[in-house]
């Protein structure tokens, strides 16, 4: 499979996820969301190391990231804490249909009153191992 394959899979998994109905899911992160937008949420791939496997493959190690951005209120904390429950839980159940190892790496959560409205983020890290073939 490649880095597009798994965030398709993990895309697939948060908007059928019941938990997470109601959150916009965005395929990119290239702009600032308003409180309006919110909530968001998107998938990313932002690393991917290798190193040698077989005489024909390589391991690779993915970092699969999927973030949620929702408006504060008093329980904003709570509401993250829920969200990425929901988070691991659809992506674990749908990769560990398809077959391929997914380990739960990190929950972080941040938030920001300094615009109009405070905004919570929760990042919730995956690493994928797999082998790819070598091209030649």
């Amino acid at each position: 499979m490649s880095r597009t394959q798994f965030r398709e899979l993990a895309k697939a998994a948060l908007a059928s996820a019941s938990d997470l109905s109601g959150v916009t899911l965005v395929s990119a992160w290239a702009g600032n969301f308003s409180a309006h937008d919110l909530p968001v949420m998107g998938v990313a791939t932002p690393r991917e190391r290798g190193r040698p496997g077989t005489l024909a493959s390589f391991e690779r190690e993915v970092l699969l990231q999927v973030v949620i951005k929702r408006l504060g209120g008093t329980e904003i904390e709570d509401q993250l804490d829920r969200d990425a429950e929901a988070i691991e839980a659809a992506v674990m159940g749908a990769f560990g249909t398809e077959r391929i190892t997914l380990t739960p790496e990190e929950v972080t959560t941040t938030l920001n009153g300094e615009g109009e409205a405070v905004i919570g983020t929760a990042v919730v890290s995956f690493t994928l191992n797999y082998l790819k073939p070598l091209r030649r």
